[in-house]
């Protein structure tokens, strides 16, 4: 590999250690903390409660032929790479979010290596003083804390190592270094294993030939071939994704993104104006930073918005400016090009994103940025860079005095985020203050105080009774900002019927979720369970039924159901009912306690052996089945038989 790693004639070996070593400490000293923080948002999905990642190494074939998350309520979109990471991980360290949280900060230290050294191969003919400003604003910038301290996010890096490593080879083959054909088959393979963490990657089919025509003049020959090599990690990315056996295609909803229920593209390029602006003033002034943005705190605009009529007049100066400038090349045209390109996938003008915008969609697209900050602040300050001997002593000192202001603020603000990212209960209860009028940030810090009243039967009541409470205000407040938040409708309809025992108005909210969703399965089992406990059965039938089927596999609705039947003695609908489920290859214990239990209820326990027998065969943890099974053989003298139930009742959890 060494011969595929050269410095330029800028910076020495020693130098460059020293500057790895200057990324490691200030990595460790902004975000170190945050190897003490436990799983936070989205992390259940792809890590906490993960199947696959839990399987460990066995279970990466698996993994490539599936999506980010196995969740069928969730829709991610194929990441491989990245679950790969988090399966080697569990197999050599069991889980624990304290070395996750350790391997995502190396990671970031590798992104900051080959940023540095990507520079530094882009300009030769300039200091090394240059790419080390761009790496160290890149690396204390408060927008990166997100993609750094959530493990989720580690995908956006790994797509951002593979897009350096791919820029890195087809640079080798562009200036004739090494074998041709090798540099370009790393060059797309590297840019593969980019998409295949995460699609962000995709803008670097333009950022590449773009690249090697600003750095080296790189002729149409070149440039048609590199491209050429991105046809087959189009179409192996395409067929990889393809293979995928838990695809799930969900509705994306008006708390995602406005735009996702009605626009045209015409709606949608003043919003992408206004996305523009919202990035670039993250950058400039990283405040406030929120895990999830969305409706109603990033406004929806149309052409009547001052900001989108002056983001409209800025872009059209800048490309006036580039297109007059272009025979000059200035490194600052490059950072805005490089910037406009990869952020192009973000502003919502092709595709609706979800959240509208995201501090995660800037981590890429920043380097464009850093890259103009840093020729401003090193121009402005009149160091020169084509100096190669230039000695740090003789840089100005109002240069290091703005970095040490940088390092001041911005790291620091970069540090206060890992407090925020302990868990997803302090995050969504830090950010909610700031994104007052996020719909779903409300809804989720109400699911997490929930999730904490389950996770922790231990806690004092007064302090249940305060995150129930909590949970109902955000919920409401969650219906305040988007009143047909049927998923909203739905849990606080539970938490008033588990929590609240208030059925009227749980019963009411889940009305309210059914009507706005006729396809919510949990919202009419939800329901029908409030007409249960009201009595009113035949509603609560209808509901269940429905449930049913809506999904022929969702057992805890044949359970209910079959109890509904239970309470009104209609046995013959017991049986009915799982008899069915049963023929429509619905494999589940369920359907055969229930039958069971109907034989055994009538009198006739030879019949519902076979039945509960066949529970076990499905599932062997279930403590009652087989404690009936061990009771009944021993009375019967089979020690045999009772012996291989008790001995599974021992071991059953439930």
């Amino acid at each position: 590999m060494a011969r595929f790693i050269s410095l330029p004639p800028s910076i020495d070996k020693k130098t460059f250690k020293n500057c790895i070593y200057l990324f490691c400490v200030l990595t460790f000293l902004i975000y170190g903390k945050s190897i003490g923080n436990g799983y936070s948002m989205d992390d259940e999905y792809v890590i906490h409660n993960n199947t696959q990642v839990h399987g460990g190494i066995a279970k990466i074939p698996e993994i490539f032929r599936s999506t980010y998350a196995i969740d069928e309520k969730a829709s991610f979109e194929y990441r491989p790479l990245v679950k790969v990471t988090y399966a080697i991980e569990y197999q050599f360290f069991g889980e624990s979010p304290h070395i996750s949280h350790f391997i995502n900060l190396l990671i970031y230290i590798l992104c900051l290596i080959l940023l540095f050294y990507a520079l530094l191969r882009l300009l030769p003919a300039y200091h090394y003083l240059f790419a080390l400003t761009v790496a160290l604003l890149f690396l204390i910038h408060p927008l990166h804390s997100e993609v750094v301290i959530s493990l989720k996010n580690r995908d956006v890096m790994m797509s951002f190592i593979g897009c350096m490593c791919s820029l890195l080879f087809y640079l080798r083959y562009v200036e004739g270094k090494g074998n041709a054909a090798v540099n370009l088959a790393l060059g797309f393979f590297l840019l593969l294993l980019g998409i295949m963490s995460k699609k962000d990657a995709i803008t670097f089919f333009a950022i590449i030939p773009f690249s090697m025509w600003f750095f080296r003049d790189a002729g149409w020959k070149k440039i048609g071939l590199i491209f050429l090599t991105y046809l087959p990690v189009a179409i192996i990315f395409r067929l990889a994704a393809k293979s995928v056996t838990n695809s799930n295609v969900r509705t994306l909803l008006l708390w995602e993104n406005p735009l996702f229920i009605h626009s045209t593209l015409t709606e949608r390029i003043p919003q992408a104006f206004y996305s523009l602006y919202f990035y670039l003033k993250m950058f400039l002034l990283p405040h406030p930073l929120i895990s999830y943005y969305g409706y109603n705190q990033v406004p929806i605009v149309g052409w009547s918005h001052p900001v989108v009529w002056i983001m409209l007049l800025l872009l059209t100066g800048l490309v006036f400016l580039i297109i007059k400038l272009r025979a000059v090349k200035e490194l600052w045209f490059y950072g805005i090009i490089y910037f406009l390109i990869t952020i192009s996938m973000f502003t919502n003008v092709v595709v609706p994103v979800v959240g509208i915008v995201g501090e995660r969609f800037a981590y890429i697209p920043s380097v464009g940025l850093c890259i103009v900050a840093a020729y401003f602040l090193l121009n402005y300050f009149k160091v020169p860079l084509q100096n190669l001997a230039l000695k740090l002593k003789l840089v100005s000192n109002g240069y290091w005095l703005a970095i040490a202001l940088a390092l001041l603020l911005y790291g620091g603000k970069s540090f206060s985020r890992n407090a925020d990212w302990k868990d997803a209960y302090t995050l969504y209860h830090t950010d909610v203050e700031t994104a007052s009028e996020s719909a779903h940030t409300h809804s989720l810090l109400a699911a997490t105080a929930l999730s904490r009243v389950k996770a922790e039967p231990r806690l004092p009541k007064a302090e249940k009774k305060r995150l129930v409470l909590e949970a109902e205000a955000h919920y409401l407040e969650s219906i305040r900002i988007i009143p047909d938040y049927t998923s909203s409708h739905n849990n606080l309809g539970m938490l008033y019927y588990t929590y609240l025992a208030d059925n009227a108005k749980a019963t009411r909210h889940l009305e309210k979720a059914v009507a706005l969703d006729s396809n919510y399965v949990e919202a009419y089992f939800n329901l029908g369970s409030c007409y249960a406990a009201a009595q009113k059965y035949d509603l609560a039938e209808k509901c269940y039924l429905r449930s049913v089927k809506l999904n022929p596999r969702f057992t805890t609705a044949y359970q209910a159901l079959s109890n509904l039947y239970g309470i009104q003695k209609k046995y013959d609908q017991i049986l009915r009912l799982n008899q069915e489920a049963i023929d429509k290859g619905v494999k589940s214990d369920v359907m055969y306690v229930n039958i069971g239990n109907v034989y055994f209820v009538s009198g006739d326990t030879l019949k519902a052996l076979p039945y509960l027998e066949k529970a076990i065969e499905f599932n062997p943890d279930n403590r009652g089945v087989n404690a009936f099974l061990a009771n009944w053989y021993q009375g019967k003298g089979d020690k045999q038989r009772s012996a291989y139930y008790y001995d599974l009742m021992s071991r059953s959890s439930r």
